[in-house]
């Protein structure tokens, strides 16, 4: 028991010692308290300078690119102003500061590449536009509508409700298809069982279109014969459409009027299958 009494008083006087005491202790408070006070109002201030900066640009009917950019700007200012503040007030010169910054910055740029390489290319997306939030990209053989673009991965969903990050050093190096560029819209059917003459059959698919205003005319729709079945025929038909377009019910019945024993599947509308008729 003697032993044990020992060894505990050896320890906590030994740990008690090793404690700053007195003025060091109060010092070492103070400064952690300022820390955490420099810390809360940099990030306080960079919510709401965003909020506030976003919610103004919103009003001038700026493209969201722009606003998002100029949000994510903010943020990263207040972020350098409130490190600047912190290093300053634990005494730091600025030349001492702008050394630190600059070696700093060297081994960022060596540790994280490839983070850097999406950073510069959010830039770039937000700046040059090539398309914005709201369109509907393919990239990679991923299709989806685009719901922001962040500094480092842009954030689209897809047809089938999925939230899908891609790094935008992708979007930048690959070949990307906006379906939404044009306004225009993409149709495809397919028609089995028609019994029409070959002959006429490319003016009664075009004569039945033309009653919809929405379908365009350059492209014009395009009729292909897949297969010949005796006095029967299967056709491909592909059309673009601007904006919402026709209402695709609208356009099944008019087809299926033209050829009332035809089997009409639509294929897809913008590469999503979507059933048949």
């Amino acid at each position: 028991m003697d032993f044990l009494k020992e060894f505990w008083d050896s320890f906590w006087s030994g740990l008690l010692n090793g404690l700053p005491g007195g003025k060091d202790l109060a010092n070492f408070l103070l400064d952690l308290i300022q820390v955490a006070v420099i810390g809360a109002i940099t990030f306080y201030a960079a919510r709401v300078l965003r909020r506030w900066v976003t919610r103004l640009l919103g009003r001038s009917r700026l493209a969201p690119n722009i606003i998002t950019l100029t949000g994510n700007c903010i943020v990263a200012l207040v972020a350098v102003v409130g490190v600047s503040w912190l290093l300053a007030a634990f005494g730091a010169s600025w030349a001492a500061l702008l050394a630190s910054l600059s070696v700093v910055t060297v081994a960022i740029s060596l540790s994280m590449q490839d983070i850097l390489k999406n950073f510069v290319a959010g830039i770039y997306l937000l700046l040059e536009q090539p398309f914005k939030i709201g369109d509907h990209l393919e990239v990679k053989g991923i299709t989806g509508k685009v719901e922001g673009i962040e500094f480092r991965t842009t954030i689209m969903r897809t047809e089938a409700g999925l939230q899908v990050l891609i790094p935008n050093n992708v979007i930048f190096t690959e070949v990307l298809t906006n379906r939404s560029a044009y306004n225009t819209r993409r149709v495809a059917l397919q028609m089995a069982n028609v019994r029409a003459p070959f002959a006429d059959l490319n003016h009664m698919v075009h004569a039945a279109l033309d009653e919809f205003e929405q379908i365009e005319r350059k492209p014009a729709p395009k009729l292909t014969i897949q297969k010949v079945n005796g006095d029967s025929s299967t056709l491909a038909v592909e059309y673009w459409q601007r904006g919402a377009g026709a209402s695709l019910p609208a356009v099944l019945a008019k087809l299926k009027e033209t050829f009332p024993e035809a089997d009409i599947t639509v294929t897809f509308v913008d590469g999503v299958k979507v059933g048949g008729a």
